[in-house]
C-alpha cells in the first residue's frame, strides 16, 4: 500500500467507534476524499487538533478497501483570526458544507479548491466582510462547477441588456433574461443588485471585502442564489443565514 501525501482542507468530521474520526477532506490534487483516523479522539492522539473544521493540513494516507487510512497530519494553518469571529467562522463552515454537498467523493475540482482556500484566507484577514465573501463564494463556486449565473447579457438569447430599474432573473434559463424572453416565471432583480453580482464575479476573492454591499443586497443576493442552486443542483446549497 503506497503512502500518499496531500495538502487538504478539513470539511467534516464525525465520531466513529470509541476513539476514531471519519474525516472528509478536500485537496487540490486529490479532490474530495474520506478517511479514517484511528485513535484521533484520544487525549494523547498524535493528530492533536489537526482535524478541526476548516483547518488547512498536510495529510499522509493510504488507500484501504473502503475508507482511506490517515497515518499522519501536519497543521499548515488553522486560520486563527477567522476562529476569533463568530460571523466569520460560521460563514466558513457554511462554505465548507456547500463544497461537501456539491462534490462527490473522488471528484477533483482544482478551481473550487483554490477558491475555497482563498475564501478562508480572506475571512482570516478581514472578518468584518464575511457576509460579502460568502455571497461571492457561492457565485464563483457555481461558476467553477459550470453553472455561473449570467448577469451581463440575456441568458436565453444572448442579447445585451438595456439599463432599467428592474430586471428579470430566471434560474432555469441560467440568469437574467430580457423583456422578450421573460415569458416564464421570473424573479425581480434591481439594477443595483445586478451590478453588485457582476462586480462580485469579476473581483478576485482577496479584494472582495473592499466592495460595499448593503445588508438588503446581501439578503436578496443569497435568496437568488439559493433558488438558482436548488434548481441546478437539486439540493439546498445556499443555506438561510443563521443555519
Amino acid at each position: 500500500m503506497a503512502l500518499e501525501r496531500a495538502e487538504a482542507l478539513v470539511l467534516r468530521k464525525i465520531d466513529y467507534r470509541d476513539s476514531d474520526y471519519i474525516v472528509t477532506l478536500f485537496g487540490r490534487e486529490t479532490g474530495k476524499f474520506v478517511g479514517i483516523a484511528k485513535g484521533a479522539r484520544k487525549l494523547d492522539s498524535k493528530f492533536g487538533g489537526g482535524f478541526d473544521l476548516l483547518n488547512l493540513i498536510e495529510v499522509v494516507f493510504y488507500q484501504g478497501s473502503g475508507l482511506d487510512f490517515i497515518s499522519e497530519t501536519e497543521l499548515i494553518t488553522n486560520w486563527e483570526e477567522l476562529r476569533g469571529s463568530g460571523e466569520a467562522i460560521n460563514a466558513g463552515l457554511r462554505c465548507a458544507r456547500a463544497i461537501n454537498k456539491l462534490l462527490e467523493e473522488g471528484q477533483k475540482e482544482e478551481g473550487a479548491y483554490v477558491l475555497t482556500k482563498k475564501t478562508f484566507a480572506s475571512l482570516d484577514r478581514s472578518t468584518a466582510g464575511s457576509g460579502v465573501l460568502e455571497l461571492s463564494f457561492y457565485l464563483k463556486l457555481f461558476g467553477e462547477l459550470g453553472y455561473r449565473p449570467q448577469f451581463s447579457r440575456c441568458s436565453k438569447c444572448g442579447s445585451s441588456l438595456r439599463e432599467r430599474s428592474q430586471f428579470h432573473f430566471n434560474p432555469e434559463a441560467g440568469g437574467i433574461v430580457c423583456e422578450e424572453c421573460a415569458q416564464d416565471e421570473t424573479i425581480s432583480v434591481s439594477s443595483g443588485l445586478r451590478k453588485v453580482m457582476m462586480r462580485l464575479i469579476s473581483t478576485p476573492q482577496g479584494q472582495i471585502s473592499r466592495l460595499r454591499v448593503t445588508e438588503e443586497q446581501m439578503k436578496r443576493g443569497l435568496s437568488l442564489l439559493r433558488k438558482f442552486g436548488r434548481f441546478h443542483f437539486d439540493r439546498e446549497v445556499v443555506p438561510r443565514r443563521g443555519m
